[in-house]
């Protein structure tokens, strides 16, 4: 009798952890079975893009993944949202979401390869629908030529917003993932939290404690519970999710 087959166990090299203080669906983008970063948190989107570049010895994000598919799901990056104390919905400082770092695009790569990730605001369309949140905003990687998608999270209404358009794209990578779990709303409290992230910014430093911790967590209480979207998350703060800029 062939014994049943085992997940993959979940590793954790690196984290990455940062508090969330706007959950609408926007940033992260928990649909369409990716867990994507594309807007908000630019230095830390570029901060892993260049670790990767940096070592892998690669020049170009398309020139890594190219040269080794595998090589960003290998590294076992994982990034960290705890709620902020905006989101007065769920205990303050409970897990939002983790995702393990699977790809890494540029802009336009994004824009081009997920079609299904850009915002839909027309006809029926509502609040309620995924596509409504989408984050491939951008055509391009230079804000002087890249146009940003309008009406959008980020947009100025039917007009683009500069200044979010500056701060997203300064970020210069997309971060997506396959490998994530979304809690949203019912965001749970673990005694882990108090080993990750204290102020503002984000932070990579953790203990080796921490990680595995994690680890531990990953392919424990939380194994079955995968890429499970769920609902679309319930937010009071839809004015703030036009414009993140004070949030590094």
């Amino acid at each position: 009798m062939a014994e049943p087959q085992r997940m993959p166990q979940s590793r954790v090299s690196s984290l990455f952890s940062y508090i969330v203080q706007t959950d609408s669906g926007f940033a992260p983008n928990p649909f369409f079975g990716l867990c994507t970063l594309a807007c908000c948190k630019p230095a830390l989107r570029r901060a892993i893009g260049s670790r990767l570049l940096r070592e892998s010895g690669s020049t170009d994000i398309r020139q890594l993944r190219d040269a080794d598919p595998g090589y960003i799901r290998g590294q076992n990056i994982w990034v960290l949202g705890l709620a902020g104390a905006s989101l007065g919905d769920r205990s303050r400082r409970s897990v939002v979401y983790a995702m393990q770092v699977t790809e890494v695009l540029d802009f336009e790569s994004y824009f081009d390869e997920h079609p299904e990730k850009r915002p839909v605001r027309t006809g029926r369309a509502t609040s309620e629908d995924p596509a409504w949140h989408g984050d491939a905003i951008y055509t391009g990687n230079d804000p002087a030529t890249a146009v940003q998608l309008a009406p959008s999270a980020h947009s100025d209404g039917e007009n683009e917003h500069l200044g979010n358009k500056e701060h997203d794209l300064g970020g210069q990578y997309v971060l997506l993932s396959d490998h994530y779990l979304y809690f949203g709303k019912d965001a749970p409290y673990v005694p882990l939290e108090g080993k990750l992230h204290h102020g503002r910014g984000h932070r990579s430093n953790h203990s080796p404690a921490a990680l595995a911790e994690l680890e531990d967590w990953l392919n424990g209480p939380w194994a079955d519970l995968f890429n499970d979207v769920g609902d679309l998350p319930s937010s009071t703060h839809s004015a703030r999710s036009r414009d993140c800029r004070g949030s590094r």
